[in-house]
């Protein structure tokens, strides 16, 4: 059965990023739609929806779903066991730094990007989504695989942790930041944005970002997945799933059932 099903899996996760980005989108386009956006305005809301939804999606994993006992236990489907580690405290310094960095970016990002109005036509955006979460997937294998087998002094501040928790997703030096924030702008440059689509991205990726960190199987990716990359160092360098496959290069682990589509109750 498992053989049958194939690419199922991973396909699920494309169709749940593009499904809940295109519902994301049509809130921002609602909202935006008649208001005047110039370009400061654009990336200061740009800015706002990315650290908030960064902020607000890391402590709701850490503070509330595992300092519930039944939910931590019921999320948590850990195929290796490690040894639990202290992960870096939140500093003036680093956050001061931090907002730059993603001010800068945001910056950068749109006063690069094509800029390609969609409206609210479900159909474009939901194609737009999936294209764009299938390449940004492929481009950051490409170049995780490439830290890990040429580069791998620039990723060795992430590796600080074997044991993971939501907010090592930006723990990286600024070589590995700007080199994932490069990567995740190429489908940008490939398939032009608007203000409402790259909002209702930021949101969507913060909360894969953080959940595949985090030790909890809550939507979007199995907890095991990107923890066997940190316990194993090698292997999984996706996001999820199916560039792994393709390349052969995926860790044996275990699946959250499935949420939206019911592939996992099948295999």
């Amino acid at each position: 059965m498992r053989k049958t099903l194939g690419f199922l899996p991973e396909i699920e996760f494309f169709i749940k990023i593009a499904v809940i980005c295109t519902l994301l989108q049509q809130i921002f386009y609602l909202f935006l739609k008649d208001i005047e956006t110039p370009f400061e305005f654009q990336v200061l809301l740009y800015y706002m929806v990315g650290s908030i939804s960064f902020y607000g999606i890391g402590f709701l994993i850490e503070k509330c779903l595992k300092k519930n006992e039944i939910w931590r236990d019921k999320l948590n489907i850990r195929v290796v066991k490690v040894k639990e580690q202290d992960f870096p405290n939140f500093t003036p310094k680093g956050i001061i730094l931090g907002e730059l960095k993603s001010l800068i970016a945001a910056f950068i990002i749109l006063f690069l990007a094509p800029e390609v109005h969609r409206g609210n036509s479900l159909s474009l955006n939901f194609v737009w989504f999936l294209m764009r979460i299938v390449v940004a997937d492929f481009c950051f294998y490409i170049s995780h695989y490439i830290l890990h087998k040429y580069f791998l002094k620039i990723h060795l501040k992430h590796h600080e942790f074997r044991d993971s928790s939501s907010f090592v997703a930006s723990h990286k030096s600024l070589s590995e930041y700007i080199i994932t924030t490069i990567t995740d702008l190429l489908p940008v440059f490939i398939f032009g944005c608007d203000l409402s689509q790259i909002c209702a991205w930021t949101i969507v990726g913060n909360f894969y970002n953080l959940e595949g960190h985090s030790s909890l199987s809550i939507f979007f990716v199995s907890s095991d997945f990107h923890d066997r990359h940190h316990t194993c160092f090698k292997g999984n360098y996706g996001i999820q799933g199916f560039w792994d496959r393709i390349f052969g290069t995926q860790a044996k682990n275990t699946r959250k059932q499935g949420i939206l589509f019911p592939t996992n109750y099948l295999q």
